[in-house]
């Protein structure tokens, strides 16, 4: 994946996308976090050229941001003096003060916050739950991105409408 994004990143004059769009590698671990991200740092730091890194809490944007899901050791990646890579928040993380440098992305799972499965109208109440969620993300400089959404044409309609930075889907 890395290889061709920096190759990607110099032929489009520093930006992943012509334009200088913004662009996140979500990278989930699924084994142990403490091991993965050890060797995941070191690969990281071999394309500091174009990946974002923050070294004794200065942010040094490039034109990857990447951020770490799933078993993601926290404390370690916080504690790092460089480091090339965030962390993914969960909805509870909404309003923490934790730097937007260290948690940039807030990724949930939909249907533990939401009873809305993908057709006819989103509820009042719930639409008013989304939209709460993505302003409290972006007054917090994060973006924000749901797992397991409901697959269909209505769902992503609501997401992007409500300003949700990142439609997920498996198909």
């Amino acid at each position: 994946y890395l290889d061709p994004l920096r190759e990607r990143v110099k032929a489009n004059g520093g930006s992943v996308y012509s334009g200088g769009k913004p662009f996140y590698l979500l990278i989930d671990i699924k084994s142990d976090g403490e091991s993965t991200y050890a060797a995941l740092d070191k690969v990281l730091a071999d394309y500091a050229d174009v990946i974002s890194s923050v070294r004794n809490g200065t942010d040094e944007p490039k034109a990857i941001q990447a951020v770490i899901s799933g078993a993601c050791p926290r404390e370690t990646i916080a504690a790092a003096e460089v480091r090339y890579a965030g962390i993914d928040g969960r909805m509870g993380d909404l309003e923490s003060d934790v730097p937007a440098h260290l948690m940039p992305l807030v990724s949930d799972r939909w249907g533990a916050h939401f009873k809305w499965r993908g057709k006819g109208a989103i509820s009042p109440e719930e639409q008013a739950k989304l939209k709460q969620a993505v302003d409290a993300a972006h007054a917090h400089g994060r973006r924000i991105r749901f797992w397991a959404t409901p697959e269909t044409i209505e769902a992503w309609t609501v997401l992007q409408a409500a300003g949700v930075d990142h439609i997920n889907t498996d198909n």
